[in-house]
């Protein structure tokens, strides 16, 4: 089984600026590059699980939506440093247009997004983090049994280097 750092997206790996869909909008973090570098080199997978209700809004496509990745892809790749999946809920319960109103299980703070994940990469609960700013992402990784960590505010790289510190002492001294 695989371990991996779930992280949201707005607000964590960029400035949340609310309903960012334009690459000029798109501000990353300090050290998001460098931290996630160090999570490849650490092997451990790292999947973006975002809400983009935006995109049910009406106030922009998923088009828009994957253009950003593949801007944060280009980035990351001049770091040598890689996301290995993406998972996104364009859906809104209230707000959402057509199609993309309903209440589904892949909005957070319910947890379909990151059991799919887990589903799809094979992926060790119990060895495995997620980072967001918001007590949805908070609940969503509690519903499914995954690590919870709040974003904290400065350099993400001296953060993540943290976490696995930490983890690597506590595994050390359960073992």
């Amino acid at each position: 089984m695989k371990k991996c750092f779930f992280l949201d997206r707005d607000g964590v790996i960029n400035i949340d600026k609310k309903y960012v869909y334009k690459v000029s909008d798109f501000i990353i973090f300090p050290g998001v590059e460098n931290a996630i570098k160090y999570l490849n080199n650490e092997d451990y997978l790292v999947i973006i699980v975002t809400n983009q209700s935006g995109i049910g809004r009406g106030l922009y496509t998923k088009k828009d939506f994957f253009k950003i990745q593949d801007f944060l892809k280009r980035k990351l790749r001049k770091f040598k440093a890689k996301i290995d999946d993406v998972f996104f809920c364009p859906h809104h319960p209230i707000y959402g247009k057509g199609v993309y109103k309903k209440n589904c299980s892949c909005r957070k703070p319910n947890n379909g997004m990151l059991e799919s994940a887990i589903k799809k990469w094979n992926i060790d609960r119990k060895r495995s983090f997620m980072i967001g700013d918001k007590n949805s992402d908070l609940n969503c990784a509690k519903k499914s049994k995954v690590n919870f960590i709040f974003k904290k505010k400065g350099n993400f790289h001296n953060q993540i280097k943290q976490i696995i510190y930490i983890s690597y002492l506590f595994a050390i001294t359960s073992s």
